[in-house]
């Protein structure tokens, strides 16, 4: 049997089956069952079959079934038309497709902040100075190449 070394790193929870527990993975999670617990991954595919409950971890996400709970996406979270994601969310990007849905609280993470049309961002802080320093002026006097 022959082993791909890209696939090595990732996971496969298959329609049906249902892990309770603390996942680690280093590449792509890729979910068609249940899991119930923590998922920390590179990547995160849930599919229309399948349902985290727990805290997840990741840099991208991709729901095409149900994420709930406590989610931290370090990068781009895309809700498919037929996801569901609820619970407490941080995340850089979102992307939602018209019928994917979203509950509870989100909060953009890892971007600099959006001010509303006419508005102004809040004054920077006062930086304090400490006492100026001047440079001794250069020597003068001739080349002293023989």
């Amino acid at each position: 049997m022959a082993t791909n070394i890209d696939q090595s790193n990732n996971l496969v929870i298959g329609n049906g089956v249902t892990f309770k527990g603390t996942l680690n993975v280093p590449k792509k999670a890729t979910i068609y069952g249940t899991v119930d617990g923590e998922l920390t991954a590179e990547e995160i595919f849930i599919g229309q079959s399948g349902k985290i409950t727990g805290k997840v971890t990741a840099r991208a996400i991709e729901v095409e079934g149900e994420l709930h709970q406590v989610i931290h996406c370090r990068d781009h979270l895309h809700i498919r038309a037929t996801g569901k994601v609820s619970g407490k969310l941080e995340y850089s990007q979102i992307q939602i497709e018209r019928g994917g849905e979203f509950r509870g609280e989100m909060q953009q993470v890892g971007a600099p902040p959006v001010y509303p049309a006419g508005s102004n961002p809040p004054p920077a802080k006062p930086v304090m100075a400490g006492p100026a320093v001047t440079a001794a002026p250069a020597p003068t006097g001739g080349n002293n190449a023989n």
